[in-house]
């Protein structure tokens, strides 16, 4: 099971697109992969025969789990078929005696070091579950402990974890208060009664206005997480620039009306992309990765686009976008939407992202602020174009104005650098023939 994205931990199987004793080149697809996501078909890295498929469709199984096998057709691939040349998981280290457990650490009990190889047994006092079950066990403040597994020898898995109802808690009793008797002489005091439970009209109104709970899709569960951490670890800010766009607006007229023999059309967006594109040329930071152990340079600029689905966004990317014309980046990005539409895109379109574009113009929208894509460092909105008055020289004037704002990592980045960026992306946009160059 390959990993299709940087936090991915399992996939499904939803279709194999060949059967076992195909020809298998490099490139080829050999099966759809549902990932938090969506839908990705899973290429070949190796030539050979399609030996063995190993996992059935509709399985869900971790990443790095061996799903199918790839070989000569006099390959021995026994030691494969009986999983004995599948990698052993690394053993956990043994934490200091000296450091605190971690959260989670200390939320689930481990399994003794003795029986931490082991992992087909059950561990003595411990818990078997997977690593994406235990992370959303732990957003949702759900003790795995109450859950029973229905995984392999009783393993927690993700969907246990979704379809987990909680017992209702019985109301504590409330005791009456205690009476003190000055004298045996006085009569016995009334009984008191337990103070009644008060609901005040803000929640009465909330419980009678419940209504149904929609589940929520795997899509949407992968958004909220990703968003969610992506706040939660980056500091963002945010830097603005209006942008004239009346002579790009200009340019884009004479282009399609010169490209539309060929079934070209050049977009807004794809004018955007294609000056993000050379402005990152000198803007490296805003085009690189954070990790703990430094700042990753990544030599491809690969700029994401933000595609509203059925089940919610996803960005995949352009690659290679710094190497395209403006004409190539507006027939890639014309494929990507398509195939995005179809659920048919690659998996490294949607992992090998370097720098995101996110545009609501289309919906008449001004300005807005994005949120950073994990692990990229800086993502740009833009809004709609339209006509505004603007001063000229001493003059008023009404000129074609969109609104775009950069969200970078401070980690990464900083206030000035993001500006410079911005900058020169509003440049080559208020000066368009540069785009062509």
């Amino acid at each position: 099971m390959p990993q299709m994205g940087y936090d991915m931990l399992e996939g499904t199987v939803v279709r194999w697109l060949m059967t076992e004793g195909s020809e298998v080149n490099i490139g080829d697809a050999l099966a759809e992969i549902e990932t938090d996501k969506a839908v990705v078909e899973f290429e070949a890295t190796e030539p050979g025969l399609l030996r063995k498929i190993l996992v059935a469709e509709g399985a869900t199984v971790p990443v790095g789990q061996v799903i199918a096998i790839v070989g000569d057709a006099d390959e021995d691939i026994s030691a494969l078929e009986s999983g004995d040349a599948s990698p052993a998981p690394a053993p956990e280290p043994e934490p200091a005696p000296a450091e605190a457990p971690s959260e989670e650490e200390a939320a689930i009990p481990l399994p003794p070091p003795a029986a931490a190889a082991d992992t087909e047994a059950p561990a003595a006092g411990g818990l078997r579950a997977s690593p994406v079950a235990r992370r959303i066990a732990d957003e949702r403040e759900i003790d795995l402990r109450q859950i029973q597994g229905t995984g392999p020898g009783g393993r927690v898995t993700k969907n246990d974890v979704l379809n987990f109802e909680p017992a209702e808690q019985p109301p504590a009793p409330v005791e009456a208060a205690p009476v003190v008797v000055a004298s045996s002489e006085k009569p016995a005091p009334t009984p008191v009664e337990p103070p009644k439970p008060v609901v005040t009209p803000s929640v009465a109104a909330q419980t009678e206005a419940a209504g149904e709970l929609v589940p929520m899709s795997r899509v949407r569960q992968q958004i909220a997480r990703v968003t969610a951490k992506s706040k939660r670890e980056a500091p963002h800010f945010y830097v603005s620039a209006e942008i004239d766009m009346t002579k790009a607006m200009d340019l884009r007229k004479q282009i399609n009306a010169t490209l539309e023999s060929e079934g070209v059309r050049v977009s807004v967006n794809d004018m955007i992309i294609r000056a993000c594109a050379q402005a990152l040329k000198g803007f490296p930071n805003l085009n690189s990765y954070y990790t703990d152990d430094g700042i990753q340079m990544n030599d491809g600029i690969n700029i994401g686009i933000a595609i509203a689905g059925e089940q919610g966004l996803i960005l995949p990317a352009i690659m290679e976008s710094g190497t395209m014309s403006l004409a190539e980046i507006a027939k890639a990005s014309k494929d990507l939407v398509e195939r995005a539409t179809k659920g048919t895109l690659h998996a490294r379109e949607y992992t090998g992202g370097t720098f995101a574009v996110s545009n609501l113009g289309m919906f008449d929208v001004t300005s807005f602020i994005a949120i950073i894509q994990p692990p990229q460092s800086a993502v740009l909105a833009v809004g709609t174009v339209a006509p505004r008055p603007i001063a000229d020289g001493g003059e008023i004037k009404v000129a074609s104005m969109m609104t775009a704002t950069i969200s970078a990592d401070h980690r990464v980045t900083d206030g000035a650098e993001s500006a410079q960026f911005l900058v020169a992306v509003k440049k080559m946009l208020e000066d368009p023939m540069s785009l062509l160059v």
